[in-house]
Order: structure tokens, then sequence, then C-alpha cells
């Protein structure tokens, strides 16, 4: 009787075997590939990732905290249980130095206004509070303590006499809080005025601006992140429209008329409110925190063309505790979920890529993109041998699909619509940039360093810098259909025998 069991067990294990190498040979490369995608993208998964690192136990995701080490933990190993190859410096981490600031809880802002009896009654100040989020964020990289004073509206924050333009001419804000906007005043999209114009466009500059002018404090109409630098004798949060329109009542002008003025004229308009504000917030600098980007790889199968890389790039970091939590799913964990998804499946796949795939989770995106310029300075394989870079943006909520690639890289329009086109069949807007703006995406900084890049997103949905990003906001579908379009995105480029982004 055992001998019989045995018997019928290997017959039966030798006869899967023997229909898994007949599919397999039989079956073609894309057949396998689409196997694969079925069984191993499914929507379940994909959303469980975002509900799992969108914990409040990573508060935020941080560049250089704890709580974002033991994010990079958790995901690293997804890395290594998946079979990705270690491809850091340090295993699969890339570590860098990065300065960051800690939020407490105990912050807070709020607006005083005047109240006047008559000539022998002393000027009474009495305070409105706002609530979180929708009226105020805590500024990331504030100094610690607390300040009140007037209130100074300097416009877009910005001093540039090189340019005519200048926010402070004229106007004292020694001891004060000043109330700015960000970006600049400059509409033009020539290469030659964003040049210009560019440095006054930083976080950074419009803080060391106000504080060189002597202001103890900043009220920025912008919303919030950890870009900056940290100043510990200068307070400053992120306030809304509920803030401003407050700090203009009684001033005879409205916030949106003196800023279409400003844009209309390219004049300042800078003037004091006659109100007061508040701001306290409970920061902890730690300057020697890391950034700890985060890559594994899946080595090709073709002997000479495995030496070259398709890199797919999601940042894994969000904006901490400002001072509650934000969970940041669709920025950009949605990203994060799409990526070991398609990982999964290649892995899985009975018929692997041509080209090697590396996966990089990067860090300190949301700190003015310092993971992907460490990369660029610092890279783990030859700049070179990388043929193409796919960075990830906001997958997770919308319905449209949309691909931004470097200008000087046209051949990547054919690929990001074939894969759409062939096996997704969403509406798609794909065109060249050139990255005019500030760079706010990782995709941004590969292409000005001339790697073959292309940005994906979904548009068309979804919360910014909001605690309402949170994992109610995904559409599991969504998500899934997005890793389906990098899925095939990726073979298509890593199995091209000739790929040559540069032609039409």
């Amino acid at each position: 009787m055992k001998r019989t069991v045995i018997l019928f067990l290997c017959l039966t294990f030798g006869l899967g075997i023997f229909a898994q190498q007949s599919r397999t040979s039989s079956s073609t490369r894309e057949e396998l590939y689409l196997d694969a995608m079925h069984r191993y993208i499914t929507s379940d998964k994909l959303f469980e990732y975002v509900v799992q690192f969108s914990d409040s136990v990573y508060k935020g995701r941080l560049v250089g905290t704890e709580a974002m080490a033991l994010a990079t933990a958790e995901l690293e190993g997804y890395f290594s249980r998946l079979g990705l190859l270690p491809a850091g410096t340090k295993g699969y981490y890339q570590e860098y130095p990065n300065p960051s600031v800690e939020i407490g809880p105990n912050s807070g802002m709020g607006v005083l206004f005047p109240i006047t009896g008559n000539r022998n009654s002393p000027t009474v100040w009495i305070e409105k509070t706002y609530p979180w989020a929708d009226g105020w964020f805590a500024g990331n990289y504030s100094g610690n303590g607390q300040v009140i004073a007037d209130v100074v509206y300097a416009g877009f924050g910005v001093s540039a006499p090189e340019l005519g333009y200048d926010d402070y001419a004229g106007i004292d804000v020694k001891g004060k809080i000043v109330l700015i906007e960000g970006e600049t005043p400059n509409r033009s999209r020539t290469p030659e005025d964003i040049n210009k114009w560019y440095k006054h466009t930083l976080h950074q500059t419009k803080m060391e601006t106000a504080a060189k002018r002597g202001a103890v404090g900043m009220l920025y109409k912008w919303v919030p992140g950890p870009n900056s630098l940290y100043n510990p004798d200068f307070l400053y949060c992120h306030v809304t429209d509920m803030v401003v329109d407050d700090i203009f009542l009684g001033t005879g002008r409205t916030y949106q008329e003196t800023a279409a003025q400003i844009y209309e004229t390219l004049k300042p308009a800078s003037f004091p409110t006659g109100k007061r504000a508040r701001i306290n917030i409970e920061s902890t600098y730690n300057p020697h925190s890391t950034g700890k980007n985060l890559l594994g790889m899946i080595r090709g199968s073709d002997p000479l063309l495995a030496n070259e890389y398709i890199m797919v790039s999601a940042h894994l970091d969000h904006l901490g505790m400002i001072p509650w939590h934000i969970a940041g799913a669709n920025d950009n964990l949605s990203c994060t979920a799409v990526m070991l998804g398609v990982a999964e499946a290649l892995v899985k796949a009975e018929v692997k890529p041509k080209r090697s795939i590396l996966f990089f989770s990067v860090d300190g995106e949301e700190a003015g993109l310092t993971g992907s310029h460490h990369f660029v300075d610092q890279p783990v394989v030859p700049k070179e041998q990388i043929k193409a870079i796919v960075n990830l943006e906001q997958l997770g909520a919308g319905e449209r699909f949309s691909a931004s690639y470097a200008y000087n890289f046209p051949g990547f329009a054919s690929y990001v619509k074939e894969s759409n086109d062939n096996y997704v069949h969403r509406r798609l807007s794909a065109g060249p940039t050139t990255y005019l703006p500030r760079p706010r995406t990782d995709g941004a900084v590969f292409m000005k360093a001339g790697y073959p890049c292309v940005d994906i997103r979904v548009a068309g949905g979804g919360f910014y810098h909001h605690p309402l990003d949170h994992p109610d906001s995904i559409n599991p579908e969504t998500l899934q259909a997005a890793a389906n379009w990098l899925y095939w995105l990726v073979i298509l480029l890593a199995d091209e025998e000739t790929l040559d982004l540069k032609k039409e």
C-alpha cells in the first residue's frame, strides 16, 4: 500500500512539473506575464499595503525620525521576502545625512484683534483660535517656543532688488510676524524668467529673508511641508484662507484683490495689518539624523542586457507630525503599494525581464528631494547603465492616467501609451515636460541630472498634504489599474532589444 501511495505521489508531482514545463514552453512571454499579473497584482493586497503604512505608529514618516526608520525597516522586510536582491551601499540601504525637526502636540496659533473702548481705556486684544488643518499647520522646521507680535503682510516674502521687486521695501518687520504666500509674483513660464526667480520660490529663501529683516515669525499661506532649514530663533506655521481673510478684516482691502493687484502690476503691496498673532511651536531639532533610501533588484534574464537597468522609484516619506498625524495615503503610499505589487508579480512570473529592474524607495522627497539628490550624486550603479526611470506619484485616487517625460526623451511616449492602450484602457494624457517650475518630484531631479525619466500619476482625485489623505480616500481599483500600467510599462522597457528613448 505504501509503495502504491509513493508511486501515485511521484506520478502526480512528475505530471505537475511536466504540465508546468509544457505550459511554459508553449506559452508566449506575453501570456506568462499576463498570468503573473492576474495572480499577484490584486486590489485587496495593494490596498492593505496602504492601510499598513498609514498607521500612526509611523508618525507620518518624516525623514530622519525613528518612526520613519520603522517604516523603512518594514519595507525592507517586504523586499527581502519577495526575493529582491540588496542593491544599496549597505544591504538594501543607502543612508545620507538629513537633519530633521520633530513637532510636539503643544503647538498652536491664533490671531489677536484690537478692541478699544474710549480714550481712557487701553486697547484690549481678543484672541481667536483656529481648527488644525482647516486653519493652520505647524511649520516643520520651526524653532521652539512662543512669539506674540504685530502682523505685517509682506506679499510673497521676496526681496529681489536685482529683479526690481522687493516686498520688504518701505516696511518695518523687525520684531514682528510676516504674513506671506508661496511662490513669486512672476507668472512667466519662459526658462529665462523661471531661472531668474527660482531661488525666491524656495521656502528656505523666504524664511532666511524674513529673519534677516528682523522678523521673529511667519504665517505662511502655503501647504505644509518639511522643505526648509532650521532656525532656532524663528517660529512659523502654515495658514489657510480662513486665517488670512480674518487678518485682512477691517484693513479696507481683501486678500484676493491684493494678491491679484501684485500679479497684475508686479509691484509689492505690503502693509501693517493692525492685527497680532500668536505662534507657539514645540519642536526638537535632530542635527545628526539620516535619510534612508532603500534599493532592491531583480536580475535580468538576458546575459548582456542584465547589465542595464530599468528603475522604478517612489518616495515613502511624508510630513511627520505637524503636530498631528497625516497618513499620506495617496501621497505617496499608493505608489509604495503599486511598486510592491509589481515587484511581486515580476519576481514570481515564470519568465523574467531581460534587463535588470531596480526598485528604489526614496526618502526625503517632502524635505526638498534630498533622497533623489543623494542618489544622483552617488548612484549605486553607473548612470549610463540606467536606461529608463519610471517615477511614481499619487496613484491611488482619481481616474485619469497622466505621464510627463523629459522633453529630450520623446521615445517614452510610445511605451507609456502602449502599456495603457493594450492592457489597462484608462484615459491617458502624456507629453514632454521641460520641468520649468520648481522641482516637486524626484522625477524632476532625475530629469535635470540627464536620466531618461517619466513621472506617472493618476489625476482627478485625492487630497494633498491634508489629513483627509488617508486610506478612505484611496480607490483600490485605481491602485490595481495603475499597478497593471506600471507592470507593462516596465516590461516593455526591459524587454526591448534596442532601447533608444531619444527617438520618437
